[in-house]
């Protein structure tokens, strides 16, 4: 969040508003978090609205949005920083410097026709999985732990390598979505060929 927190101030004398949303069920964490984050906007999405809207499927991403309210860069990966770039094979600088282009001279790296090809359009399984985790959050909520189990594992099932349901939702099922289960998740989603945005900006593999 820091080199983010330094993108805002950057560029944000040039009109860019960086908004930082948190895809997650742990509200709790999210604001122990956010007491201690830099000076940006945060906002917490617990029905994944946000994600479904913008087509997040994976977690650091971006969505640039104009002042007219138009889509000009889709949901693609956004580093922070080049911490987990042995893991990850992202360059996070390229990203960032796409961006100042953008913003500071109305550059951009992708046309309309690219814009619109590069949209995450979600299957009908992804679709009723996302209605799955969100009758999960609201049976969560109510207590009911039973249901909401249920509703999780047919979301999992259904999307098993969308990293916003699979690793957002491991607070529900009391996980650590850092600890083992998130691991096990990973190799399972490398083994898959690491499905995910068709944009690939910055990636080194």
């Amino acid at each position: 969040m820091p080199v983010w927190q330094q993108l805002q101030e950057e560029l944000g004398p040039h009109g860019l508003s960086i908004i930082a949303v948190a895809i997650d069920s742990d509200v709790a964490a999210i604001r122990e978090w956010a007491a201690h984050a830099p000076e940006l906007t945060v906002l917490v999405d617990r029905e994944y609205i946000v994600a479904e809207r913008y087509g997040i499927v994976n977690v650091p991403a971006a969505v640039w949005i104009d002042e007219d309210g138009r889509i000009v860069r889709p949901a693609d990966t956004a580093m922070g920083d080049d911490r987990f770039r042995a893991f990850a094979h992202i360059d996070s600088a390229v990203h960032h410097d796409l961006l100042r282009a953008w913003v500071l001279r109305n550059e951009r790296d992708l046309d309309d026709e690219q814009v619109a090809a590069n949209m995450e359009r979600p299957s009908p399984e992804l679709q009723l999985a996302r209605l799955h985790r969100r009758v999960a959050v609201l049976l969560h909520d109510r207590g009911d732990t039973e249901g909401a189990s249920t509703h999780l594992a047919a979301a999992e099932a259904l999307a098993p390598h969308d990293w916003v349901i699979r690793r957002g939702s491991m607070p529900m099922h009391d996980q650590d979505p850092f600890g083992t289960e998130f691991f096990s998740f990973v190799e399972e989603w490398m083994q898959a060929g690491s499905p995910g945005y068709s944009l690939r900006t910055g990636r080194e593999d």
